[in-house]
């Protein structure tokens, strides 16, 4: 019998400055770093991305006619070491997966670690992994820009 489980994926990045700092970029800033035009519901058409950042708070996209798209709601907030929250954008909540986020201190900045499970709430689970493991990498290196 083959196993439906589909592996965690893990993303790293560094960011300057200290981790009160990178979580607050990460959450109450995503407007302002998340590329919206590639990666969200609308596209080019979308507004803007806010995080409710609290305990059950939501992840919205308004959308250019101001209607709201949910992507996720936030499970756990623990500033400013670890935020998770689930995760559909453009899905059923139902299908959602689950996407933890922890900062730690590295010297004079912060290494960020997203760690993106749950996929198998997905029917097309491995597909999405792939298309997710690709772009994290794009959607992180605009948090943290060269």
């Amino acid at each position: 019998m083959q196993s439906t489980t589909v592996a965690a994926l893990t993303k790293t990045t560094t960011v300057p400055g200290g981790v009160e700092r990178a979580f607050d970029l990460f959450t109450a800033e995503i407007g302002n770093w998340w590329p919206l035009p590639d990666f969200s519901v609308a596209g080019a058409e979308s507004r803007g991305v806010t995080m409710d950042c609290r305990d059950g708070g939501r992840i919205v996209e308004t959308l250019a006619d101001g209607t709201e798209t949910v992507w996720g709601t936030v499970t756990e907030w623990s500033p400013p070491d670890r935020v998770a929250f689930t995760w559909h954008p453009g899905q059923p909540a139902e299908e959602a997966t689950a996407v933890e986020v922890s900062f730690r201190a590295v010297a004079d900045t912060t290494e960020v670690v997203l760690v993106h499970s749950g996929w198998e709430n997905r029917p097309d689970s491995v597909a999405a992994r792939e298309n997710y493991d690709t772009g994290w990498d794009i959607v992180l290196s605009h948090l943290a820009p060269a």
